[in-house]
């Protein structure tokens, strides 16, 4: 499917604007807030040409410059000869003129500059214009997907999945989208007080191969920045999506969002197979039990020979405290077991979470949750890619105790 590139999440990349009327300037700020825009560098320099071949002699030029000015005269052409000297190989630029002069648009081209835009310019045409040149550099790319998988179930794996795209919407200001591939199967926006929109395999045909306005219809807004796709319906006993299509949903919903949770606990295996080969980052939740524990060693180690290693999965502990003393097993046995440390631990506080439940806000945004959104934040820094500037820390707590169930496990398993 061909993406259309003016409703895509553009790729990383720096525009510079050089603008002399007030109208482009407020367009320029518009465009900044527009979520299209969001892994963008806008700059915008009230100057004009001169200023702008003085700053690439000095400094690396972006890949698309925009330049207004009133002076459409040969000697201007003379000095888009000189900014062009200046700029690095592959750098665009669009003129934004006062007058639509065809004679002038064939001879701007000529010179290889990419469009000739007459002021004023409507915010289509000039997010038109700025998303082919930079899907034309950069591709669609550069999304990250974070999966969300647990050992086995019971393990607050969706609950997980809630708090850390929360945690990256909401503390790290990233667009995000939390998606559920769990079907019937879904309690994904329970503690949002959202019901399910479709059923996963009416989403995953949406998601792939429907219209914008079918797409738009079945995603819903929890906050500014975090979107949801919640589902269920799907029949209990009945066929799974196939993970092919599953991809291509994922793939067109990542040409959107910067960022994107997957809750993995109710899908097939076939699709969390191939999610977690495509997640930029894991984060494998067990509790210190050992009927979680065994089959998360069983899941680390499948997931190990997928990617060639661990580097990009997080082993979280939920629910410590679940049943207290000799019952559970401690971090370091844990973490020896397991061959990887522990990079969050998340304590048992039933009452935060039911709490959510039964009022249908998110863990979140409860000041009773500041514990476990700390522990969380260090994961979604990890799975956006991208730091909180107020973030501190994660405290170092020591599990102390003189237990070997994961000891004793191994040994009967060789």
């Amino acid at each position: 499917m061909t993406a259309d590139v003016a409703s895509t999440l553009l790729p990383p990349s720096r525009v510079d604007f050089y603008v002399s009327d007030d109208g482009t300037a407020a367009l320029v700020e518009k465009l900044k807030a527009d979520w299209r825009f969001a892994r963008v560098e806008i700059r915008m320099m009230h100057e004009g040409i001169d200023a702008a071949t003085a700053r690439y002699g000095q400094e690396a030029s972006p890949e698309l410059i925009l330049l207004e000015t009133d002076d459409i005269s040969d000697a201007f052409i003379n000095q888009l000869g000189g900014l062009a000297g200046v700029c690095a190989e592959g750098t665009d630029a669009v003129i934004i003129g006062p007058t639509n002069d065809v004679h002038l648009y064939r001879n701007l081209v000529g010179m290889g500059v990419r469009d000739y835009l007459v002021r004023p310019v409507g915010e289509d045409d000039m997010v038109a214009v700025i998303a082919q040149a930079l899907v034309d550099k950069r591709g669609l790319s550069g999304a990250r997907l974070v999966a969300v998988a647990g050992g086995k179930g019971g393990v607050g794996t969706t609950s997980i999945a809630q708090i850390t795209a929360w945690s990256i919407a909401e503390t790290l200001k990233q667009k995000t989208l939390l998606l559920d591939a769990a079907g019937s199967n879904s309690t994904l926006g329970v503690s949002y007080g959202l019901e399910p929109s479709a059923s996963f395999s009416e989403a995953v045909r949406v998601g792939s191969s429907g219209s914008e306005d079918d797409l738009n219809r079945i995603l819903q807004k929890a906050t500014d920045n975090l979107t949801m796709l919640i589902c269920g319906g799907d029949p209990v006993l009945g066929a799974r999506p196939d993970p092919d299509i599953v991809e291509a949903m994922v793939t067109r919903l990542m040409q959107k969002y910067p960022v994107i949770v997957i809750d993995l606990s109710g899908a097939s295996r076939a699709v969390q197979q191939r999610m977690i080969a495509l997640a930029a980052d894991v984060i494998m939740v067990t509790t210190p039990m050992l009927t979680a524990l065994r089959n998360t060693r069983t899941y680390l180690g499948e997931i190990k020979a997928m990617r060639s290693g661990l580097e990009e999965v997080d082993l979280l502990v939920n629910m410590q405290g679940l049943a207290g003393g000799k019952e559970e097993v401690p971090i370091k046995d844990i973490e020896a077991a397991l061959e990887t440390d522990a990079a969050a631990k998340i304590a048992y506080t039933p009452k935060v979470f039911a709490l959510s439940e039964s009022t249908g806000k998110p863990v979140g945004a409860s000041a009773d949750a500041k514990d476990i959104m700390q522990q969380i934040l260090p994961l979604a820094e990890r799975g956006a890619a991208v730091k909180h500037a107020g973030g501190k820390d994660e405290p170092d707590t020591k599990e102390e105790g003189p237990l070997s169930f994961l000891k004793k496990l191994t040994q009967k398993e060789k």
